[in-house]
């Protein structure tokens, strides 16, 4: 607790929240850009079906990543028509 002086306390705030320390900013290489950038895109070939560990070149596996997006997508609103079909409100 802060010291008391004409009634009012010094050294501490006034009940409001801290103040969180801002992170330095960082500034990253085109080395390290690069390794950042292959080491997710590798992690990218793993996930995405068919990726096969990374055989293929960027653009492909850009287009992998959007059929499997719109794959996700349809399983959902099948499994949503389902549920609203076997379980009514």
């Amino acid at each position: 607790m802060g010291a008391w002086r004409k009634g009012v306390v010094v050294g501490r705030s006034s009940g409001g929240r801290r103040m969180k320390k801002k992170p330095a900013l960082v500034v990253v290489t085109g080395i390290e850009n690069r390794k950042s950038m292959e080491r997710k895109l590798r992690q990218l070939h793993r996930i995405i079906p068919g990726g096969d560990g990374g055989a293929t070149d960027v653009d492909t596996l850009f287009h992998r990543i959007a059929a499997h997006i719109v794959v996700l997508e349809t399983r959902v609103d099948l499994l949503k028509n389902v549920y609203s079909t076997f379980c009514p409100p």
